[in-house]
């Protein structure tokens, strides 16, 4: 994660945590923000402090980042799981996918852009961590493939059985996994799900350090993630790909 998907990382806790006043230290005095009850732009931090109190008296919004990633210098997309429920009884009011594009300046957010309703079954985020993992593991690093996951990760050993929960047993598994087996993986094709889960299409080849072909075919590994790293992973490797 780069020092500005941090930064917008930390935004989103605030928000969540409602310390609106931690949202605007983070927000040039001239910020642009879109008001999405007016359909319209607010300028500078007056009017965007005005206009979380207005939004939050009947409501909640509460955003969990799936996937950050950088486009360009100074600008963070993020694609989040949009939460807006009653602010008296918790009634949830909609759940839906928001895409959020960030411009920042000296480190602060200086104009932000909303896109609600994201359907779209892919996003660069996510493509770019899958290729990251894929790399990390064809190039038996482990570093770079304990990086993926977050510290609280979890997911199903394939290789011993049990389970595998926190970033020193992650560590741990994929070391004990390269002494043990040499693993290829070939990314075929990836998609969002209504839950979103991310399901990828892989090739896998897995031979024994001695050469010795244990696995080769496709395999169908869902994932879950925050903040783009994986959360929970979950691998079918029954040999068949799911249209």
């Amino acid at each position: 994660m780069t020092a500005d998907e941090d930064r917008i990382a930390r935004l989103y806790e605030a928000f969540n945590a409602r310390d609106f006043d931690r949202c605007f230290a983070m927000m040039v005095p001239d910020v642009s923000w879109p008001d999405e009850l007016e359909n319209g732009r607010l300028e500078g931090l007056g009017a965007v402090r005005a206009y979380f109190s207005n939004l939050t008296a009947p409501l909640r919004a509460h955003y969990e980042p799936i996937s950050l990633f950088t486009p360009a210098a100074h600008q963070v997309e993020v694609l989040s799981r949009q939460t807006i429920t009653s602010a008296v009884d918790g009634t949830v009011w909609s759940s839906t996918r928001a895409r959020h594009c960030y411009t920042l300046r000296n480190g602060l957010v200086s104009r932000m852009e909303s896109e609600q309703n994201y359907t779209e079954p892919t996003f660069a985020g996510v493509e770019q961590m899958l290729y990251r993992l894929v790399d990390a593991i064809n190039a038996r690093d482990v570093d770079a493939a304990v990086a993926c996951y977050a510290p609280d990760a979890r997911f199903h050993d394939m290789l011993e059985g049990g389970e595998i929960s926190g970033a020193e047993a992650i560590e741990t598994h994929h070391r004990h996994l390269f002494e043990t087996v040499d693993v290829t993986l070939s990314l075929l094709d990836y998609r969002l799900e209504s839950d979103d889960r991310v399901r990828a299409s892989m090739l896998a080849e897995t031979r024994g350090l001695n050469g010795g072909i244990w696995q080769d075919g496709p395999v169908v590994i869902w994932y879950r993630l925050y903040a783009g790293l994986i959360t929970e992973q979950d691998v079918d490797d029954s040999g068949v790909c799911p249209p």
